[in-house]
């Protein structure tokens, strides 16, 4: 009987050569696949797209309106809020109950 040390080492060394030929082997593979499917350029039509005129205005310049008049509304609603006394409302549980806190124990305290 030979000695286990050699035996390890040699099992070891069977088993690195079949774990780089299989990384090896898959590498390949998947520069094979890459190499044979690539992405085809996309050879779609492009459509014009319609331009519907509404009071006589061409559609990029209504929608241009459109977003700005969001934009407007969404800024007029954001500070409307910011200066209403529901702004509170905000406030995460933990500080409703410490801003509470402060004012029941001084009643004239006042937090701006």
């Amino acid at each position: 009987m030979e000695n286990p040390l050699v035996i390890a080492l040699t099992v070891s060394g069977v088993g690195l050569l079949i774990l780089f030929g299989a990384l090896a082997f898959l590498y390949g593979l998947m520069y094979a696949m890459t190499a044979i499917i690539r992405d085809r350029p996309n050879v779609k039509e492009e459509m014009p797209v319609p331009v519907v005129e509404a009071d006589g205005k061409p559609a990029h310049v209504m929608q241009k309106v459109a977003v700005v008049a969001v934009a407007l509304a969404r800024a007029e609603l954001e500070s409307s809020l910011a200066r209403s006394p529901e702004a509170e409302v905000g406030l995460s549980p933990w500080g409703q109950y410490h801003r509470h806190r402060l004012l029941g124990m001084n009643p004239r305290a006042r937090i701006d």
